[in-house]
């Protein structure tokens, strides 16, 4: 004869295989009722041009001092407002160029800080970008972080972030070393001063 508490546990047994069962079949329905999420790419780059053509660039420092660029088309070379388009290096302020537009953001910060606490009330460094169809991209380059690895910058109106040192300083060093290209000193040659015409060295008498 089977003893009642054998019953019992047999029951209990039943009832766990039971509530498992029913534990699972409802934990695989809510998983199929649930969409996967797709997991979002950070963008890291600061400019969303949209194929727009930058065609100008302006460089300026809290001090004033300032210096711009500029081309008519994507065909043209690069030329320094008020200076003669010869004497700018092209090529070193289209690598330049190419290096701006490429910046890269190492962090955006959670929330929106006092912008004198992270220098954006006057900055640093202030360049600005306009575009073929006359739009204007404006960044505002603020102090170093406190490791001083990085700069704390601003786009419009955008969030503050945080872009490498080496890359700010690598474009607002043209501000110190204009892209001019280098013109040789012409050499100065010695000339022999020739004697004024009619004129003869005096004879000494002999005695």
């Amino acid at each position: 004869m089977v003893r009642r508490s054998t019953w019992i546990l047999l029951a209990v047994f039943v009832l766990l295989v039971v509530f498992t069962w029913l534990f699972q079949r409802s934990q695989t329905k809510k998983a199929e009722s649930e969409p996967t999420a797709t997991p979002v790419a950070v963008q890291n780059d600061i400019y969303n041009l949209s194929g727009r053509l930058v065609t100008q660039i302006k460089i300026a420092d809290s001090s004033g001092n300032k210096i711009g660029f500029y081309r008519e088309d994507a065909n043209s070379t690069w030329a320094i407002s008020d200076v003669a388009a010869n004497e700018a290096d092209a090529f070193k302020i289209e690598s330049v160029s190419a290096q701006l537009l490429a910046l890269q953001a190492q962090s955006y910060l959670d929330t929106t800080p006092a912008m004198d606490s992270v220098g954006l009330i006057t900055p640093t460094y202030t360049i600005t970008m306009t575009t073929s169809d006359g739009g204007q991209l404006i960044t505002y380059v603020g102090d170093l972080t406190p490791i001083g690895t990085g700069y704390y910058v601003r786009v419009g109106t955008g969030p503050v972030l945080v872009v490498a040192k080496v890359e700010i300083e690598g474009i607002v060093d043209l501000l110190k070393n204009p892209p001019l290209l280098s013109t040789p000193t012409p050499e100065v040659t010695e000339t022999e001063t020739p004697e004024p015409a009619g004129t003869e060295s005096p004879v000494t008498p002999t005695p």
